[in-house]
């Protein structure tokens, strides 16, 4: 970003018009924008007007820290999404301290989401998750919900059910009144987190609530994160309730997913079904 209000003042302290700074090089109105605007009228005539007042590039360029931020952290959403977290640590390398609350939430919970499936290491996940609730104490964020979340996930991981449970119904409370349009693939991720979390502790019918509820999430926004997921479970409970027909169906569709995203866990799981139930999986 420009310091077009840098280039007006100096232009002035030296007694030039817009017109005579713009003079054989750009046009007046070019000159008035970037005064104005702080857009840049491409490097060639930048560097020329520039020149022309005694200025270098890096006297006029403003490090614009939150747009920078914002892009790591989007670059770093990507690999999160896509379970690259070697590159999400990486990427994180480049984010510059901010004042700003919420992106400091984003960039902690990315930062311990990764480490903690990097490294299986519960304890330094749990102290890093509580970490974001106290620098960030607006319930209604996504980053709040995601770190309570995923304070049951690492409890989970260190068989502390009772302590896990309490997060997960944390989570569950928190998640009731969010606009989850606002933030689709962390929706769906609470919504699947939450779904394994009820199947776990035999919630039949909050399960099969919750696991509806992401899936018709995922198909009103085209999406399909976690749909193999969602689909697996609600085989699982109506396997569960005796819907064996049900259950069959459901776990066609969770096979059909996985094997398109390349979720072989979800897929091993449910050609065994399948196979177990004599059904011609291979033809799927």
């Amino acid at each position: 970003m420009i310091d077009g209000n840098k280039i007006k003042q100096t232009r002035k302290k030296i007694g030039l018009s817009q017109s005579d700074l713009a003079k054989d090089i750009t046009t007046q109105g070019t000159i008035s924008s970037l005064e104005r605007n702080s857009t840049s009228p491409g490097s060639t005539i930048l560097v020329k007007l520039l020149n022309r007042l005694g200025l270098k590039l890096s006297d006029v360029v403003i490090n614009d820290i939150a747009t920078e931020n914002d892009q790591i952290l989007m670059q770093a959403d990507h690999f999160s999404m896509n379970y690259k977290y070697q590159e999400v640590i990486h990427s994180l390398k480049n984010f510059q301290q901010t004042d700003d609350k919420d992106q400091q939430a984003h960039y902690q919970f990315l930062k311990t989401d990764a480490e903690m499936w990097l490294t299986n290491n519960s304890d330094d996940a749990i102290f890093g998750f509580n970490q974001l609730l106290l620098l960030h104490d607006d319930i209604s964020d996504i980053f709040t919900i995601l770190a309570t979340c995923e304070l049951g996930v690492a409890y989970s991981q260190k068989n502390d059910i009772t302590k896990a449970n309490f997060y997960f119904e944390q989570t569950a409370s928190l998640f009731k009144n969010y606009n989850t349009n606002d933030n689709l693939f962390w929706s769906l991720l609470i919504y699947d987190n939450l779904g394994m979390y009820y199947a776990n502790n035999d919630k039949l019918e909050k399960c099969i609530d919750i696991t509806t509820s992401g899936l018709n999430l995922a198909q009103r926004n085209g999406s399909s994160y976690f749909v193999e997921s969602f689909y697996y479970l609600l085989s699982e409970m109506a396997e569960q309730q005796g819907k064996h027909s049900e259950a069959i169906q459901y776990t066609i569709q969770a096979y059909s997913f996985a094997k398109f995203i390349g979720n072989h866990l979800i897929g091993e799981k449910a050609l065994a079904f399948l196979k177990k139930n004599g059904i011609d999986y291979l033809n799927l």
